[in-house]
């Protein structure tokens, strides 16, 4: 470290002081020489690194001795100035460019002082030094090779070398140690592997372990070959595609018609010799396609396409070969299927009748309505005829049933919990007239009942399964049963009254029990627990060591949730947990 004088300086300044006095009043006299002008010498700073040991050295001249130093404002933090020495020093922490004022005073009488105002910068750490390459790409005998090799990171200048030891680059590739380039003219074929290094300017370094392969000169290329022979054929009014093969060539590659004509309404892509459109007339059209390729070299090939007129539409046919049964007073709707035919299709009652009440839209055969008595089997053929006068038939029946029994769709019903309303609404189809229900077997949780419209309501009293049996009847009597079943769970509370003390620093495991209440359950707190403890929300556990500092008592409020249906239960407790130090 220099400092601002030296042992030199002082002992030539007390011989300077004894000489100029030796005639007068001897070297320890109370007068002496005028100090000469004081002045700082420092006119600037070296820069220094986040983290690392920063040291650097004002210095002055002239005055009178010893110096006094001072700056305005303070140096960054960490670092301090000597102010008998001048010494900046310290481990700086944070990146930044600062100014300063820097004042020197000397021990003359009166004491003279100078300023300088100098920068300081304190860099970031650079970042690691590493090759980013991790491949490079082959080349070829007697061509020019030039690849550099990249890193990041680092502090420049970089300098790269082959690693000793660890292969050599191809015969005729040089690496250019500054830039990291490997180029040159490769003489010989084969794969070289070998390991590349790069040192920056603070002694960092890294290694990459890479390979070239050069291979051959390429044979020169094969000229295009078309390798379609035929066609297939296609049909007037039926879209066409089919794509001319080829092989060889390079480049891109062009195709032409270089002589004869394409069915009327196709075409041939110039870029990729795909053949497509819809043909509009029949015949044979013979043709030669061409292709080049982008060296100039071609081929040719004599080709024809057929397009055949198109086979007469199929005559419509009837596919519907059955019909459901209907009910009277209730509404009916089938339609009738066809395949086949051409344009609009017709559709008609050939022969015999409808059930009284329905009938057949000629358009869409639909057959539709509502039955009216009697109730019977009635049998009849229905005809249908397309736009080219073609037509089918198909004898069908349809049954129509005086009655409509009812059925039980309810087969499962949701919980209940003890204590809160349930409502829940059995359901039916079918029926006739007024339906009435009743409990035919078994028994309903207590406090709850059916209705005669169906509704089992009511506010459970005590928890557990029970198993019973509904009947529903219509006005005709008919009827049916379904065997049903009410899961009653008790109501959803926090047990748990008062938590165990944590401590900080030492591990914590406690849970928060609960009573009731349908699984999987749903666990929080409110606020949240202090630094260092978690609750689990499936468990209501609360783990984890508390973090310094979290030591005091802390009132909060835990919720739990079940998957009870239609409704979720919600259970909240506050409890106090204390952390001791």
């Amino acid at each position: 470290m220099r400092r601002g004088y030296s042992i030199g300086n002082i002992v030539w300044a007390v011989l300077l002081s004894c000489s100029y006095v030796l005639g007068l009043a001897g070297c320890g006299g109370d007068s002496g020489p005028t100090p000469s002008g004081l002045a700082i010498t420092t006119t600037s700073l070296p820069e220094g690194e986040i983290n690392q040991p920063y040291s650097a050295s004002l210095s002055g001249s002239g005055g009178a001795l010893p110096y006094t130093w001072s700056v305005s404002p303070a140096l960054p933090a960490n670092l301090s100035l000597d102010t008998a020495t001048g010494a900046i020093t310290g481990t700086p922490t944070t990146a930044a460019t600062t100014t300063h004022t820097f004042t020197l005073r000397d021990n003359s009488a009166p004491s003279q002082t100078i300023q300088q105002t100098l920068s300081l910068t304190i860099r970031s750490a650079p970042a690691v030094l590493t090759i980013t390459t991790t491949s490079l790409p082959n080349g070829t005998v007697n061509q020019a090779y030039n690849r550099p090799v990249v890193a990041s990171g680092g502090t420049p200048p970089l300098a790269w070398n082959i690693v000793a030891g660890a292969g050599t680059l191809p015969q005729g590739l040089n690496l250019n140690q500054s830039t990291g380039a490997i180029s040159g003219t490769p003489t010989v074929a084969g794969t070289s592997s070998f390991t590349i290094g790069v040192t920056d300017a603070r002694g960092q370094s890294d290694t990459q372990a890479l390979s070239i392969t050069i291979g051959q000169v390429p044979p020169p290329p094969n000229p295009p070959s078309i390798t379609t022979t035929t066609l297939p054929e296609g049909t007037v009014g039926v879209f066409y595609s089919r794509p001319v093969e080829v092989t060889g060539g390079t480049g891109t590659l062009t195709w032409t018609i270089s002589a004869g004509t394409l069915p009327a309404n196709l075409n041939l892509n110039q870029i990729n010799g795909v053949i497509s459109g819809t043909p509009t007339a029949a015949g044979t059209s013979s043709f030669t396609v061409r292709v080049q390729d982008s060296g100039g070299l071609a081929d040719t090939q004599a080709l024809s396409i057929t397009i055949n007129q198109p086979a007469p539409p199929p005559a419509p046919n009837i596919t519907t070969t059955s019909l459901p049964a209907g009910t009277i007073g209730q509404f009916y709707n089938q339609t009738l299927q066809a395949t086949g035919g051409t344009g609009g299709l017709t559709w008609s009652i050939a022969a015999g009748n409808l059930p009284a009440g329905l009938n057949l839209n000629q358009t869409t055969g639909v057959i539709s309505g509502t039955p009216i008595v009697p109730a019977d089997t009635s049998t009849f053929t229905v005809r249908v005829a397309d736009a080219a006068g073609q037509d089918d038939t198909q004898a069908l029946s349809i049954t129509i049933n005086l009655l409509n029994p009812p059925v039980i769709t309810t087969t499962t019903l949701p919980g209940g919990t003890v204590g809160q309303p349930y409502n829940q609404t059995l359901q039916v189809t079918g029926g006739i007239g007024i339906l009435t229900w009743t409990l035919s077997g078994g028994s309903l949780p207590a406090m709850l009942s059916l209705s005669p419209a169906g509704v089992i309501s009511g506010t459970p009293t005590n928890d557990g399964n029970r198993n019973f049996t509904v009947t529903v009847r219509d006005t005709l009597n008919q009827s049916d049963t379904q065997d049903l079943s009410i899961a009653v769970s008790a109501a959803l509370m926090i047990t748990t009254n008062m938590l165990q003390d944590a401590e900080v620093g030492h591990s914590y495991s406690r849970r928060v029990n609960r009573s009731g209440g349908v699984a999987p359950f749903t666990w929080s707190v409110s606020p949240p627990l202090p630094d260092g403890l978690s609750l689990e929300a499936s468990t209501g556990e609360i783990t984890g060591t508390p973090a310094a500092g979290t030591d005091g008592t802390y009132t909060l409020t835990f919720t739990v949730q079940d998957s009870s249906t239609p409704t979720p239960q919600i259970a909240s407790k506050v409890l106090e947990l204390k952390i001791k130090r």
